[in-house]
């Protein structure tokens, strides 16, 4: 699409928002950004000579990449959190570029047939089809991500005006929800109370695997210190330490936390760290076994039943499933 018509699609959804008149010029200028200044992405490859080296590719407008949206979706919404309210609007501008752009045909496709929609839209008054619009106004991460989603796997448009009309839909619905309030709905605070409730039963149970969590990687580098040198027995444990310890010291702070917000936000780190302590098992497993130190490597193998038990006593509940990833959408006090 032309700037100007970004400029007018993204003045038109954000008045449909009911969003703050002084914030329109910057989710505008967000709009506008893509053509001034592009994305690029990064893919580290293998040479056939072995060497590793990077390409650097623009971002495609027409068929933009789901995990950079996602990811400027998630950044957004934590700027606005923060207070950072114009920074905000000026992303989510951005990510309404790519919603336009992807509604049309790309010229690498039909030049032509590209042009030609271009110039439709342009003519197109967002006014006049409004009464058209199927507006939904998502609540969460979930539902945001999905609409967002559900525009991009859409493809080109058949029509201009059915690509007005789902960009005016789209950026609707994304201005409305990252925008909107920072205090979480009912439905969601009724869970968030629950989960909150559910850990400050099991503090004690949390302080003991907070600190074996902690505890633990640090005998193994000790240990392993004593037959290498410090710095091969920590870049070989590293994979392990750092997730332990971002586990550990969350499950710390949900122990001494007194308020839901940062109990959640900790219970968060602690669980999208889980994983990681497994597989950085599996890695710092491989390379102390290849040098042949199979004492350190049977102290490492409890992380993996303790991980399984911080999962199933703290966070296998319906309510935790249910909001897990919704905790830094919202501020929960």
């Amino acid at each position: 699409m032309y700037a100007k018509t970004h400029e007018i699609l993204t003045r038109e959804a954000a008045k449909l928002a009911g969003v703050d008149e002084k914030l329109i010029p910057n989710l505008c200028f967000g709009a506008k950004s893509p053509d001034l200044v592009p994305d690029y992405s990064y893919k580290v490859y293998l040479t056939y000579r072995g060497r590793l080296r990077v390409r650097k590719t623009r971002v495609k407008h027409h068929e933009p990449d789901p995990s950079l949206l996602k990811k400027y979706v998630v950044e957004a919404r934590h700027r606005w959190l923060k207070g950072s309210r114009e920074d905000a609007a000026k992303l989510v501008g951005r990510i309404l570029h790519y919603v336009g752009d992807s509604a049309i045909i790309s010229p690498s496709i039909d030049d032509d047939l590209h042009d030609q929609m271009e110039r439709k839209c342009s003519r197109i008054n967002p006014r006049q089809v409004i009464e058209n619009l199927n507006l939904f106004k998502p609540i969460g991460k979930r539902e945001t991500l999905k609409v967002l989603m559900d525009s991009l796997e859409k493809g080109p448009a058949s029509s201009a005006l059915e690509a007005v009309k789902r960009t005016l839909d789209t950026s609707f619905s994304i201005i409305s929800s990252i925008l909107s309030s920072p205090t979480a709905p009912r439905r969601f605070r009724e869970l968030g109370d629950r989960c909150y409730e559910y850990f400050k039963g099991r503090k004690n149970l949390t302080l003991f695997l907070s600190l074996f969590l902690i505890i633990l990687p640090c005998i193994n580098l000790i240990l392993l210190s004593l037959k290498l040198s410090f710095a091969i027995a920590l870049a070989s444990l590293i994979f392990i330490i750092i997730p332990s310890m971002i586990a550990g010291i969350s499950g710390m702070i949900m122990y001494r936390s007194r308020d839901m917000n940062t109990a959640l936000y900790s219970a968060r780190r602690a669980y999208g760290s889980l994983p990681w302590i497994v597989i950085g098992m599996v890695i710092s497993g491989l390379i102390i076994f290849s040098i042949g130190h199979t004492v350190v490597l049977t102290l490492l193998i409890p992380e993996i039943p303790m991980t399984v038990i911080i999962y199933h006593r703290l966070f296998k509940i319906s309510e935790w499933k249910r909001i897990k990833d919704e905790i830094d959408w919202f501020k929960w006090e």
